[in-house]
């Protein structure tokens, strides 16, 4: 929730309407790092060591910060897109980008394919070997780690919340409060529009004034038909 409500632009000064826990906030703020700090441990993962035995590993902090904005970015897509099939394969894709960013956790050699040194090695190496087409096809492939992303992803505590989310769509609603600052929320009862009472208040008091001003069982309607007889 805290993530698909960070603010938009993530190397500005943010000054939202109303006060949240991110007002004010910097790539490299102390509110982004707490945000960082507080889910750091739902994007953990249990890996298996040359011993045997399993162990909590935690993803670099500078990695999460560039991963947090996709996980805003593709929050905000499922939240407000109303074809289902879009709404699968943007969960598809968020479940996706943490598996790869797990994988190379998991396996620091594997070959970054925007690294313009590692990819000018690989085509040395390649040529030293004497492959062709498609022995440097298969080579890549394992360089990059294609063949680990094959395998179903192990449940996580990321992965498990990300599948809940995908089974409990219709609790995902955007706050139709015009200035809300974090209009991203799960609905708690039948027919809500507004994540809060204050944000709720506008429209009610707008509600309120129409009936007052249309409908006839108001007083000043009820007042104005009795001086008309």
């Amino acid at each position: 929730m805290e993530c698909v409500n960070l603010p938009d632009h993530m190397h500005g000064t943010i000054i939202p309407s109303r006060r949240t826990p991110y007002a004010h906030h910097m790539n490299d703020s102390p509110h982004f790092d707490r945000w960082l700090r507080k889910w750091q441990q739902l994007l953990a993962f249990q890996s298996e060591g040359e011993d045997g035995k399993w162990s909590v590993v935690e993803i670099p902090h500078e990695r999460l910060k560039d991963f947090a904005p996709k996980v805003r970015v593709a929050l905000r897509r499922i939240w407000v897109e109303q074809d289902a099939r879009q709404r699968d394969w943007y969960f598809f894709r968020l479940r996706d980008s943490y598996h790869r960013m797990i994988v190379r956790a998991e396996n620091p050699y594997l070959l970054d394919i925007v690294d313009r040194d590692a990819l000018g090695r690989f085509e040395e190496v390649s040529r030293a070997r004497g492959d062709n087409a498609s022995q440097k096809a298969r080579f890549f492939e394992t360089l990059t780690g294609a063949d680990l992303l094959e395998e179903v992803p192990r449940v996580c505590p990321f992965e498990a919340a990300a599948y809940w989310l995908q089974m409990n769509q219709r609790l995902m609603l955007r706050c139709g409060g015009v200035e809300c600052a974090a209009p991203y929320f799960f609905r708690t009862e039948k027919g809500q529009r507004f994540c809060s009472p204050e944000c709720a208040d506008p429209a009610r008091r707008e509600a309120k004034l129409r009936w007052w001003n249309e409908s006839p069982n108001s007083p000043k309607n009820q007042k104005a038909g009795r001086k008309r007889k």
